[in-house]
């Protein structure tokens, strides 16, 4: 779909570019006898540029030109098209200005940065002082010019717009080279213009930049665009009541549609043909997704079996024993031989015995009790009322037999009486996925750690956020961890999965978010976050 609408841009651009040989063409007829003795240079050399403006001022004498502004002479919606096309293109900040500054049309493309110190009246007005000083310039040299901007020291660019030998207007782009911002500087001027420094910094760090050899190139092309919008405007002014131009225009931009409407149809077909072979995908990934999940619900069964075999072969000893107890005093009964001592003896004995035995078949029920809850939940999708602190402690408490390997300490930070309305089974999918993700990934060699689980909840959001003291993951790889199959451990009991699964469980299931955090050697948090309706209700 990128490939369609960089399509899409091109013919725009060339639909503007037909309007523009147009004019150029009638202009050139009608500037012909002035230009009898000063043939034209080569196009796009300084010597074709300073022809141009040349015969634009000599024309000038025959037209009142002391009165008009670029929005005069081109629509400020088609302005603002091509402006925003090129900004999104080329993936850099651009802007329209008056030339004392002002802007024209809306910021396009603008970082966070620029935008922030833009709702300032202080950031405001050394913007526009910035955007008045470089336009200038370039408005001196004729052609464009770069350098860093008076506001937070990004460096910007401007093409000067001039109409007849008139400048009025600048085309003002950039807000690259961020790497070279000094922090601290950016701090100390949010302070100055009255912005949050942290806010600021913050901002900063997320701002996409570009390499500037990069960025030379957009300039000398945005500098042709600046130079034909110069041409376009002039010639509505000079050409305004001429209607054959205009009919001319519409015919070729007519067969220019055309041609861009028979190019939709045939990728409107290959999109079909994507959209098809992209619900083929997503079944496939759903069939996998169920598949893990029911893989996983089989490794609790196993898990669980295992760990009620201790209580039950416990329980089935000391019935044993009572057992064989019993014979013996039957016995000693039976044949008049038993003792005082003998039955105190045999009381004793069952005593613990039964004990032993009540002990281990109520420990044998609440994991049993603790599985059934889970494993309904696990393949449940009904919405219910539960109290957060026990059902997390159910959880943990099914992944026992997995955490007794390293011998892990779990550590739960909720209050005793929250309750949360939602999907207990997609709560119970992403609190075992952060924990098998942690033992699998966090501790690669089986090495004792500690797991935190920090549950809050305020009158619209509710938060979870789930700490591990492991090793931490990679930076090349934090942009990927939520990606199907993506894993470092494959054949190691990764399946690149789990965090997949997570993230659609939290953004799709519950239509919440999480972020993860991680620094190599310093652990991992993910930080769950869901909303919460009128009345406590995620």
């Amino acid at each position: 779909m990128a490939g369609f609408y960089y399509y899409c841009a091109v013919i725009m651009f060339c639909n503007y570019f037909v309007i523009l040989y147009v004019y150029y063409t009638n202009v050139a007829m009608e500037v012909s006898k002035i230009s009898q003795h000063n043939p034209l240079a080569p196009p796009g050399t300084p010597n074709a540029i300073l022809q141009q403006l040349q015969f634009e001022n000599a024309l000038a004498a025959e037209i009142d030109m002391e009165n008009f502004a670029l929005t005069d002479l081109i629509s400020i919606e088609e302005l603002q098209q091509i402006q925003d096309i090129c900004a999104n293109t080329f993936g850099i900040a651009s802007i329209l200005t008056k030339v004392d500054g002002q802007p024209i049309t809306r910021p396009s493309n603008f970082c966070r940065v620029c935008e922030l110190v833009r709702t300032t009246e202080k950031g405001l007005d050394n913007c526009i002082k910035s955007a008045r000083h470089i336009g200038n310039k370039a408005h001196e040299l004729l052609e464009p010019t770069y350098e860093r901007c008076l506001s937070c020291g990004f460096i910007d660019a401007s093409a000067p717009l001039i109409v007849a030998g008139k400048h009025i207007a600048n085309w003002v782009f950039g807000q690259i080279n961020h790497s070279e911002v000094d922090v601290a500087t950016i701090r100390k001027y949010a302070v100055e213009i009255g912005l949050c420094p942290d806010v600021l910094a913050s901002a900063l760090a997320k701002t996409h930049d570009i390499p500037l050899h990069q960025f030379s190139n957009y300039i000398k092309v945005i500098w042709l665009l600046a130079q034909k919008l110069s041409t376009l405007a002039y010639n509505n002014l000079r050409l305004s009541k001429d209607n054959m131009n205009l009919l001319l225009a519409e015919q070729a931009i007519k067969q220019l549609n055309k041609d861009l409407e028979n190019r939709i149809w045939e990728y409107e077909a290959a999109n079909n043909e994507l959209q098809d072979t992209l619900a083929t995908l997503q079944e496939t990934q759903a069939q996998l997704i169920q598949q893990e999940k029911m893989a996983s619900l089989g490794n609790l069964v196993a898990g669980i079996a295992h760990e009620i075999n201790t209580p039950l072969g416990v329980g089935v000893t000391a019935a044993s024993y009572l057992e064989q107890q019993t014979q013996t005093v039957a016995e000693l009964f039976h044949s008049s031989q038993i003792k005082r001592s003998d039955f105190e003896k045999y009381l004793h004995s069952t005593i613990d015995a039964t004990n032993i035995i009540l002990l281990n078949l109520q420990r044998a029920s609440e994991l049993i009790t603790s599985f059934k809850r889970v494993a309904i939940d696990r393949v449940s999708e009904e919405r219910q009322i539960f109290n957060v602190k026990n059902y997390i402690g159910a959880i943990i408490l099914s992944l026992r037999p997995n955490l007794k390997k390293a011998n892990h300490n779990i550590v739960i930070h909720c209050d005793d009486f929250l309750e949360l309305d939602s999907y207990p089974g997609a709560i119970s999918q992403i609190i075992t996925n952060l924990v098998m993700n942690s033992l699998i990934h966090a501790y690669p060699d089986g090495e004792q750690g500690t797991i935190i689980i920090d549950v809050k909840l305020t009158p619209d959001q509710f938060t979870l956020i789930f700490s591990d003291d492991g090793v931490g993951i990679a930076e090349q790889n934090m942009k990927r961890i939520f990606e199907p199959f993506f894993t470092t451990r494959r054949g190691k009991g990764g399946t690149g999965l789990g965090l997949n699964i997570l993230y659609n469980l939290v953004t799709q299931t519950l239509a919440g978010s999480i972020e993860c955090r991680s620094q190599v050697g310093h652990g991992t948090s993910f930080i769950i976050k869901l909303p919460v309706l009128i009345g406590g209700t995620p």
